[in-house]
């Protein structure tokens, strides 16, 4: 027993220190490898209308992947283009709104603390004052982390064009080694689980989208369809969640004497807090046939350990731990 128990400790520790340290590195290597796993079979078909040119073929569905990944990327970038030229255009309007929002803003805040609104604005000056200041850390941090991100997706890029041309070699020296073979039998396992948790995750972001809706038609919003649809697609991202919206939103609400409005944003943001955390146990485990206690701690102990992105880390190592002993109890009996 004692013995069993070692082992499963060296198992967690070795799946905590791969996952925090070594997966990062090699992310981009497996991202191309699954690039070239998907692009093989219509490489396969090109080579018939190639008359047989291995390296023609592959080269032209590479080339076709890269055409369509450059329209999506030139659409998304058209797309922040037009919404930042409209902001432009608008600026003096928006500045306008802001002053005297935050004028309005001030006057409420006089009313409720008993504080001159002039010293009060002049307190939301400093603390604007400071956080441009820590905006332009931030903003070198994040030209930074785009640096890094366009590298990283240039070795990504490159690697999946050498690994498609070398498809079969690169499988093969997997599949010669016991190791490799039982590597690729926990991907396979692991590949349908995490799209079991891509299906529960999505049919959760569906119920809280509709919740959102409902509740923004409630307090009266004129775009309640739009404003609803985003609150739930941010509810999805691992860092932010409905809360990052929707709290804030409340204080601006009780601040206006929008009351009605702010008790219906607060009663969305606290409705579905308590949907993600109720159904994302019991779907999630009933989709990966686990008890929704274990995938609850997967969850905790993943956003512990490894911060927002502990949402999918978290899960993911888990299923990785048990594989693993799985395989390796499986090997002791034999």
């Amino acid at each position: 027993m004692g013995k069993k128990f070692m082992k499963l400790v060296l198992l967690v520790g070795a799946v905590y220190l791969g996952m925090k340290y070594i997966f990062p590195i090699v992310l981009p290597f497996f991202i191309a490898l699954v690039l070239a796993r998907v692009l093989f079979p219509l490489a396969g078909k090109a080579e018939r209308f190639c008359r047989g040119n291995r390296a023609l073929s592959r080269s032209l569905v590479y080339l076709l992947f890269l055409l369509s990944l450059g329209l999506i990327c030139a659409g998304l970038l058209y797309l922040c283009y037009r919404m930042g030229s409209g902001c432009v255009r608008h600026v003096n309007f928006i500045v306008e709104q802001v002053q005297a929002f935050s004028g309005e803003c001030c006057r409420k805040v006089e009313e409720i603390s008993g504080l001159a609104a002039e010293e009060v604005g002049e307190k939301i000056g400093g603390v604007v004052n400071g956080m441009s200041d820590g905006a332009v850390e931030i903003s070198k941090e994040a030209g930074a982390y785009i640096l890094s991100f366009l590298a990283k997706a240039l070795v990504t890029l490159v690697a999946a064009f050498l690994m498609l041309h070398e498809y079969e070699y690169v499988i093969g020296l997997f599949q010669k080694t016991w190791a490799g073979k039982k590597a690729f039998e926990i991907l396979r396992h692991m590949k349908n689980a995490f799209g079991a948790y891509l299906k529960a995750q999505i049919i959760i972001m569906g119920i809280i989208t509709a919740i959102c809706v409902a509740g923004m038609y409630l307090s009266g919003s004129s775009y309640a369809l739009p404003v609803g649809i985003g609150i739930g697609l941010f509810d999805a991202l691992p860092f932010l969640g409905t809360g990052t919206i929707l709290v804030p939103w409340t204080f601006i609400d009780v601040l206006m004497g929008r009351y009605f409005a702010g008790a219906v944003h607060f009663l969305i943001y606290l409705v579905c807090t308590c949907v993600r955390q109720f159904l994302e146990p019991r779907l999630v485990g009933k989709t990966l046939g686990v008890p929704p206690l274990f995938v609850l701690m997967s969850l905790y102990i993943g956003i512990q350990v490894y911060g927002g992105a502990g949402v999918l880390l978290g899960p993911i190592s888990a299923l990785l731990i048990y594989e693993i002993w799985l395989i390796n109890t499986q090997k002791e009996e034999a």
